[in-house]
């Protein structure tokens, strides 16, 4: 044995063991995903920040007007947060004809907070109804969405995550959308797992329920976080699962599930990515350490090939922690896909498992030490208090543009 091959021997083979036991880990979990429960009787919160997203904004709204429960039980808040489009104009559009949608205006954001984070906390703050629910700007959800996000908040639930997929974009290359679209479903279904292994890692604002008291425990998306760009998901499901008090489960029922826009160049899907990885150095220690042990097992694999050219007997361990990644890959998303209604992606699964090798590698680097480029502005993973943003100013308008 050479002493090159001796040097990526030891980790590929320690790094190998904790990707198994990761993935068993969370495959036990996604096995134990409740079904939904009875119907409920709440009253829900939608809360949306929108910047900038006159494109979008009136199909997102559309769904909503049209939920099997009443609009007596629902409100929905809409932040325009300091758009320089027509969102503002298309939002009070639909506030005149539908009372129980209304918009708040968000003109800057202080020092120090991210502005989604500020964004969002705005809402809740605005918000009448203890259910609070999320979603984003360019989504649509289901008819039955909040009706089945109901179903899942029996007693002691403090949080409902949702499944959330990509819809066809209209020339859109078709591989490039399917190799997406499976690459996203991979971190629902990782959610659902960890989820329900009791080990929350990540979650999705797209399709997200929790209550206003587990909310405010928790302290909220401004408090110990607010200076984190990104997260305003995950980190709060895992602020409130730290609290130790509420339940937190996983709606797999297709009535919840939520469709979003994907990104429309592979530039913009590794700003999109590396924005997520900007976040993963700030979750729970137990979190942090479970998915650092799967990074470095991608990284010597990585690492393995790019020296083989020095010792081609590294392809050879290469190839076998390739086979182990691809293997732990199918025992998660083989039964994930079936779970959540999309097996037409699981031909695509052996190409997306190598091409999300250098993905996730350069994503997580970039996010953590580099700067990533989100809803037209450059940020690092976190916000500094001396940056210049500007006190705020709030308003809300049912009928007018300020």
């Amino acid at each position: 044995m050479t002493l090159l091959i001796g040097i990526i021997l030891i980790p590929a083979i320690l790094t190998a063991l904790w990707y198994c036991g990761a993935v068993l880990f969370l495959s036990s979990g996604l096995r134990r995903l409740p079904p939904a429960g009875a119907y409920n009787d709440l009253h829900y919160s939608v809360i949306i920040a929108a910047r900038n997203e006159a494109v979008n904004i009136a199909a997102c709204l559309e769904a909503l007007t049209v939920q099997t429960i009443g609009p007596d039980r629902f409100e929905v808040i809409i932040v325009n947060d300091r758009s320089t489009d027509d969102t503002g104009k298309i939002i009070d559009d639909y506030c005149r004809r539908y009372p129980h949608l209304q918009q708040l205006h968000i003109t800057e954001t202080p020092a120090g907070l991210s502005p989604k984070k500020y964004a969002v906390a705005q809402g809740v703050a605005a918000a009448r109804y203890d259910i609070i629910v999320f979603t984003d700007a360019d989504c649509i959800v289901p008819p039955a969405w909040l009706e089945t996000i109901g179903r899942h908040f029996s007693a002691g639930v403090g949080l409902v995550q949702g499944i959330t997929a990509y819809r066809q974009v209209e020339g859109m290359n078709r591989l490039f959308f399917r190799l997406q679209a499976l690459d996203f479903l991979s971190h629902g279904v990782v959610a659902a797992a960890a989820i329900g292994a009791d080990l929350p890692i990540n979650s999705n604002a797209n399709n997200f329920a929790f209550r206003r008291e587990a909310f405010i425990e928790a302290g909220g998306v401004t408090e110990s976080i607010g200076h984190i760009v990104s997260g305003d998901d995950d980190l709060l499901l895992q602020k409130i699962w730290k609290l130790g008090k509420w339940k937190i489960v996983y709606m797999t029922d297709p009535n919840g599930a939520v469709a979003t826009q994907p990104t429309m160049t592979p530039g913009a899907l590794l700003q999109q990515r590396a924005r997520w990885g900007s976040k993963t150095v700030h979750y729970s220690p137990l979190q942090v350490l479970l998915l650092s042990g799967v990074f470095f097992f991608y990284l010597i694999i990585i690492l393995s090939a790019a020296m083989s050219w020095a010792d081609p007997r590294l392809l050879l361990i290469t190839g076998g922690l390739f086979l182990v990644k691809y293997s732990g890959e199918s025992l998660l998303m083989v039964p994930g896909l079936h779970r959540f209604g999309h097996t037409e992606l699981l031909p695509l699964l052996p190409f997306a498992s190598i091409i999300q090798l250098p993905v996730v590698i350069t994503a997580v680097l970039l996010g953590i030490f580099g700067k990533f480029v989100w809803k037209d502005q450059s940020f690092s993973r976190t916000v500094r208090h001396n940056d210049k943003t500007h006190s705020a100013r709030s308003s809300q308008s049912t009928a007018e543009t300020p």
